[in-house]
């Protein structure tokens, strides 16, 4: 599989990934890598009990607070 970068117009995007073979393509946000990273040494902090952890509660809305951000 090859990466490749392209720049949509924004009021075309929509119709242009839905235009794409599902079995063929797949989309990668454009800060995956960045935010792969952020979750890995997240993860790795975790492990090694180096951070508080927080109610499940307090956690999502964090979550909804970022993913409403992201939109």
């Amino acid at each position: 599989m090859q990466i490749l970068h392209l720049l949509i117009e924004d009021d075309y995007i929509e119709e242009f990934v839905s235009s794409l073979p599902r079995d063929k393509v797949t989309i990668v946000e454009k800060e995956f890598d960045e935010n792969k990273k952020l979750l890995q040494d997240e993860l790795e902090k975790y492990n090694n009990e180096d951070i508080e952890t927080k109610p499940y509660h307090e956690s999502m809305q964090n979550l909804n607070i970022w993913l409403k951000e992201k939109a």
